[in-house]
């Protein structure tokens, strides 16, 4: 069973058909702070930044590896657990490591060597994701389970983790940042080589600890020219409103709000921001647009905040009320593809010719942009339908179906589309790749 759900305005695409499904999260305010976070240690790695792509998988282990190239993957449970920036620039840095010292070559997955559901969706993800020139479309269906990662990677060496220690703390060093704040985290594992299996976290599996090393970069810490050196007021701030948001989507309303009252009820941003998404949650429209309200009045030009109104509005049966705050949100932040997506759905469903072509538009140009989620396509589909534009409907179905994993309705999609679309045409050789990848895996299968 595949399932698409939603995270406020963030996709969630969960791969089920085991017992302990995993979620891929796609939000825009989180990215942007894992972006600027990471920013400053791929330049010191001398990495373009957008070279990288950065996922999340919402999952309360902790964990994070790189696999596939240049593709770093995050547990929210890492995220949430991780107080500091620095601590979490430390395992930014370490991963990078990792892909800077070629560890990954022997963890290379090939896919013909794969067995069952990962294999498909390897395959046809993979596919959506040349097919969209979204990433992220081909990661999302190539991550699968989380057991079925497991088994595709090898754990590292001893040595290669030491070597990415000292890597990364070079990288943290000429970000000035103190590398020894990756310690916070690795002593969280420290010990954990006598819990049962089932109750190891997967980062002390795959990266696996040792007193040599921990002891190696306490001494690199200690003798560090950015020792004690923090990240800046800045990073602390997007990195402690991520764990809110996190905290307030990923944990019940009630408990959220339990919390709050337990504190008094604070007033200051961040648990306005908890307030906001667990009333919304709970539902509770008025108090979550009241408390969304404050927000935006402490920060009017913020994008996430306007965006978040516009979820709410949008998720509470108002779509038409939602294009206005979702507006604004493009307008302050044009190349969050992910808000331009949510705005072309609120667009699209005021069922109004009149707004449909500038939904087509907008859809479009957030699919461009890489906002190439389940939803995005089924509403570009739909655009494309309004618009007379069947074959495109056709493909932009089959790239949907493609990304979940589901090849008979991927095939079935692309044979349409390639009826319907000129011969040769971008478009068409899409579909036409597509419909090969979905044939061999079927007669595989």
């Amino acid at each position: 069973m595949r399932r698409i759900l939603r995270f406020g305005a963030a996709a969630l695409v969960a791969f089920s058909g085991q017992a302990d499904a995993r979620t891929l999260i796609r939000d825009a305010e989180i990215e942007a702070t894992l972006e600027r976070l990471s920013r400053p240690i791929f330049e010191a790695a001398g990495l373009a930044p957008e070279s990288v792509d950065i996922f999340i998988l919402q999952d309360n282990s902790l964990n994070a590896f790189v696999f596939g190239g240049r593709n770093m993957v995050f547990h929210t449970g890492l995220l949430s657990r991780i107080e500091r920036p620095e601590a979490l620039m430390g395992v930014i840095a370490h991963e990078t490591g990792h892909i800077t010292g070629g560890h990954l070559v022997r963890r290379q997955i090939n896919a013909e060597n794969l067995q069952g559901p990962l294999a498909l969706g390897l395959a046809l993800s993979a596919l959506a994701g040349v097919a969209s020139g979204s990433p992220q479309v081909g990661i999302a269906g190539a991550l699968g389970t989380e057991n079925a990662i497991r088994r595709s990677f090898l754990a590292y060496s001893r040595g290669e983790e030491s070597a990415a220690d000292q890597a990364g703390a070079t990288y943290m060093e000429r970000a000035g940042v103190d590398p020894g704040a990756v310690l916070d985290v690795l002593r969280i594992f420290r010990g954990q080589e006598v819990f049962q299996a089932g109750n190891i976290d997967p980062y002390a599996v795959t990266h696996p600890l040792s007193r040599e090393r921990i002891a190696l970069l306490e001494d690199r810490a200690a003798s560090s020219p950015a020792r004690g050196a923090a990240a800046g007021p800045d990073l602390a701030y997007w990195h402690a409103r991520m764990r809110a948001k996190l905290d307030a989507f990923i944990n019940s309303p009630d408990r959220t709000l339990a919390r709050l009252d337990a504190e008094g009820n604070p007033r200051d941003e961040l648990s306005e921001l908890k307030r906001a998404v667990a009333l919304h949650r709970r539902p509770d429209t008025e108090g979550a647009l009241a408390a969304v309200d404050r927000l935006i009045a402490l920060r009017p030009e913020d994008p996430f905040y306007h965006e978040l109104k516009g979820q709410i509005l949008f998720e509470s049966g108002r779509g038409a009320a939602a294009v206005e705050p979702l507006r604004r949100a493009v307008a302050l932040a044009p190349g969050e593809a992910l808000i331009r997506g949510a705005l072309g759905r609120a667009l699209l469903a005021l069922n109004d010719p009149a707004s449909d072509g500038e939904a087509l538009e907008t859809l479009e140009a957030a699919t461009r942009g890489g906002a190439s989620e389940p939803a995005v396509l089924r509403d570009l589909a739909l655009a494309y339908a309004r618009a007379g534009r069947d074959g495109d409907a056709a493909l932009a179905t089959a790239e949907r179906f493609a990304l979940v994993g589901e090849p008979r309705d991927a095939l079935r999609h692309a044979r349409r589309a390639l009826d319907q679309l000129p011969v040769g045409s971008p478009g068409w050789l899409r579909a036409d790749d597509i419909r090969a990848v979905a044939e061999r895996t079927l007669s595989a299968n």
